[in-house]
């Protein structure tokens, strides 16, 4: 982002406009205490969503009812008739559930980039943005997460297998809590791709995902979201 902006910015000369960028937080840092934006230290605005990812805006069972109410009449919707927004709001919370170690697992690889001059350790082996593994079990996917730093080993001591699992198995900790679920807090730290993924193969068999993410941008309402609200402050 700090490359783009500068080379953006590169062609106005000493007439450089005022900017604003925002982007996912990722797994690039934790979620704040409270529902804000975050900004990244330096000169630069930049400002990290609250929620991981945009897409974790699109968890929403409400939104995701008036979708399905919308569709359900419109011919070749095989899906039935919508759920209530509380059978989605349970598959929402399982779906969290089944991701839980898989989401540990990016996170304790996220905590192995040694400096910021160094090439970051992938956070998931899985070769496409929202792609999930076949298997979420603990073992599979950190012997998977384990493999990604090896390499890493020969260059600089802090990354070592011993840390990445030293690092999972807290976060495996934290997302098994049951106030994590009864807070709702998967939705501020689970990745939405993910979360959205793992919720539509819930929801039915070749579930719209797509789709309902295009149809959902237009709908979210940031009354919902104090960061997305932050974020319409700072740009008027």
């Amino acid at each position: 982002m700090r490359a783009y902006i500068e080379g953006f910015l590169s062609g106005y000369g000493g007439q450089s406009p005022e900017f604003l960028a925002f982007r996912d937080r990722d797994f690039d840092v934790e979620p704040s205490e409270y529902p804000e934006l975050i900004r990244l230290p330096g000169e630069k605005s930049i400002w990290l969503s609250h929620r991981a990812a945009v897409e974790s805006y699109l968890v929403d069972s409400d939104l995701i009812w008036q979708y399905w109410a919308e569709r359900q009449t419109t011919p070749g919707w095989v899906h039935g008739p919508a759920l209530s927004v509380d059978e989605i709001e349970a598959h929402i919370q399982e779906a969290a559930r089944e991701l839980a170690d898989y989401e540990a697992v990016r996170w304790a690889l996220a905590k192995m980039k040694p400096g910021p001059r160094w090439p970051e350790v992938r956070t998931t082996w899985m070769e496409h943005s929202g792609d999930i593994p076949s298997s979420l079990d603990y073992g599979y996917c950190l012997t998977q997460a384990c493999q990604l730093v090896v390499s890493f080993h020969g260059q600089v001591r802090a990354v070592h297998p011993d840390r990445l699992q030293e690092s999972a198995k807290a976060y495996r900790e934290r997302f098994g809590d049951r106030q994590f679920y009864q807070d709702r807090s998967y939705l501020i730290w689970f990745h939405g791709k993910d979360h959205l993924v793992q919720l539509c193969r819930r929801l039915g068999r070749n579930f719209p995902r797509q789709h309902y993410a295009n149809w959902a941008v237009g709908h979210v309402d940031i009354r919902k979201h104090p960061d997305l609200q932050q974020l319409v402050t700072l740009v008027h």
